[in-house]
């Protein structure tokens, strides 16, 4: 029997019928604008429990819904008999997705307790614990112990009560544990790939545990050195006011040097794409660093490497990236070429520094390096955004005859502002208004038929729809320039160009309809535009290949090792009757 699965749900529930421009809102991100990428979270979670003896079954149902026209949900969960769900709720463009997967799974499954966790879910718990087919809540940025208390008292059929970070209800009456749980080491919540990689065999189904649509074309994995954070950027929902706030963490938890070591060796036997490491490694210190590299050194990973850069980085740094990993490639988010709106933003440094940093990673060598700027932010406006991407041509110059390759990446702070962030609870200090504040406003707002009904915020300089027109205007600017210097060729530049077109004639045609008609008026002019929206469907800002062709090392690939585990699998499932 299983103890525990894990959903993931998809951004809208009935995206498969329903006639929506989704937008930009996932073009600079592995997944689809349905979000399929689920938590590194589940990952942990199934590693740590299955070391326990427990059973636990990852089903990614926004992947098998985007990959199978024909999947059929509730014929499937009519299947399984676990001791209970789980449904993260980390980022909140899955509020309705999740809302309505668990009140389908309590249809189903009256009996069987449903269990919420992520950071969304955290800073919403009790208005989350509210509905009537969410059973438990755990909150915080590290479950897994709680959660294993949570299914051993599930299993004897106990109480709760003393359970830590656990919101629940019992007779109607709602009951809020202490968060108490923050532990200051990760060790214990490394990520084991070769359990992932065996669990998929055993239930002989590899793309429930697929992490996005295009993962055995463009294999990566991450890995995750800490939890929280002390930078401050405003819109974020992991800075270190958000995890102060909502997590009660006050220091930085870290996984040991070693034990993040082992977790990157035990993914390059298993996955031959680029591994990252989220994260800025200089939040870790010094010394934690120089052990971290000691360790890969030993190791041998020959996995390309990508690094998180918060800030500008100096020259000793970048070049023992590259004596652990000398295809490395490295990320930054400067945000906005204006250095007054960087600041206003969070990011304390200048162009010199950036500029400085980008030189060096030139004439290091990198693979490549993907800079990315922001549309949404304090004190922007359109022809600020122009100049962006006037920055964003500039910088190619750095960058000729070399090797490295240069990626410039500019997408909206979109759909939502992070719950918990230094906006998200102080809008007006920092000249944003709000239209959406609790989680059922969130939810409803995902039920519109545009993008642009989807942003929960405006800013004093650029309306909502200021901010859409821009974004699809900034689209077309950039694509132009990564034409011109050769990073995309003409047949990629006219493609998008022409999803530009329509997603913008859509975008109107739905205000348009929604203005016009009501009723079953509105339901059939939907429907004609159905087949239009879905040719804008994703790939507005920039296209999957570019995002996520990473430099890869030669070796098994990875389907072949999943294929001989499903095979020696299926021939023990075979010999046993």
């Amino acid at each position: 029997m299983v103890d525990l699965i894990l959903l993931h749900p998809p951004t809208i529930y009935n995206f498969r019928e329903k006639t929506v421009v989704l937008g930009p809102i996932s073009d600079v991100v592995p997944s689809s604008p349905i979000l399929e990428s689920y938590p590194i979270g589940f990952l942990s979670i199934l590693s740590f429990l299955t070391k326990h003896g427990y059973k636990i079954k990852i089903l990614n149902v926004a992947l098998k819904m985007l990959l199978n026209k024909n999947f059929n949900l509730q014929k499937t969960l009519k299947s399984l008999k676990p001791l209970a769900f789980g449904i993260d709720l980390h980022w909140l463009p899955h509020v309705e997705g999740s809302l309505k997967l668990a009140k389908l799974i309590k249809s189903i499954h009256p009996d069987k307790p449903i269990i919420f966790g992520g950071m969304s879910a955290t800073y919403y718990h009790l208005e989350l614990i509210n509905y009537p087919y969410v059973d438990y809540v755990l909150r915080g940025d590290t479950v897994e112990e709680p959660l294993l208390k949570l299914i051993e008292c599930l299993e004897k059929k106990q109480q709760p009560e003393n359970i830590p970070n656990l919101t629940w209800k019992i007779n109607g009456k709602i009951k809020v544990n202490p968060l108490s749980f923050v532990p200051e080491n990760l060790d214990d919540y490394m990520v084991d790939y070769g359990l992932v990689i065996k669990a998929a065999a055993k239930d002989l189904d590899p793309t429930a545990y697929l992490p996005y649509k295009d993962w055995f074309k463009y294999p990566m994995a991450a890995v995750l050195p800490l939890k929280g954070c002390p930078y401050n950027c405003i819109t974020c929902g992991g800075s270190n006011f958000t995890y102060k706030n909502i997590c009660n963490r006050t220091k930085t938890a870290l996984k040991k040097p070693e034990t993040l070591a082992e977790e990157i060796k035990i993914i390059s036997e298993y996955i031959k794409g680029a591994i990252f490491i989220l994260n800025d490694l200089r939040i870790c210190g010094e010394k934690y660093v120089e052990k971290l590299f000691t360790n890969l050194k030993n190791e041998k990973i020959d996995n390309p490497l990508v690094f998180e850069l918060f800030k500008p980085a100096n020259k000793k740094f970048l070049e023992n990236l590259l004596k652990i990993s000398p295809n490395a490639s490295v990320e930054i988010s400067p945000e906005s070429h204006d250095e007054e709106i960087r600041k206003s933003f969070g990011r304390m440094y200048g162009n010199f520094e950036l500029e400085k940093t980008l030189n060096f990673i030139c004439q290091l060598g990198f693979e490549r390096v993907d800079v990315f700027f922001m549309i949404g932010l304090p004190q922007q406006n359109q022809a600020s955004i122009v100049d962006t991407i006037r920055y964003m041509e500039k910088l190619f110059n750095l960058f000729k005859n070399k090797k490295t390759v240069y990626h410039p990446f500019i997408a909206p702070l979109a759909p939502f502002l992070d719950p918990g962030s230094l906006v998200f609870e102080n809008p007006k200090v920092y000249g944003y208004k709000l239209f959406y504040k609790t989680l059922q406003e969130h939810f409803e707002a995902l039920e519109m038929l545009s993008w642009k009904y989807f942003l929960n915020y405006e800013t004093k300089w650029m309306s909502r729809d200021e901010i859409v027109k821009t974004t699809y205007m900034a689209a077309n600017l950039i694509n132009k320039v990564k034409l011109k210097h050769g990073l995309i060729d003409k047949d990629e530049a006219e493609v998008m160009f022409e999803k530009l077109k329509i997603a913008e004639k859509t975008t109107l045609k739905i205000d348009e309809i929604l203005k016009n008609f009501k009723g079953e008026e509105l339901e059939i002019n939907l429907k004609k535009l159905k087949d239009e929206v879905e040719k804008a469907y994703e790939g507005l800002l920039c296209s999957k290949k570019e995002l996520l062709t990473w430099p890869s090392r030669k070796g098994l690939d990875v389907r072949l090792k999943i294929l001989g585990a499903l095979t020696k699998n299926y021939l023990k499932t075979f010999f046993r009757f």
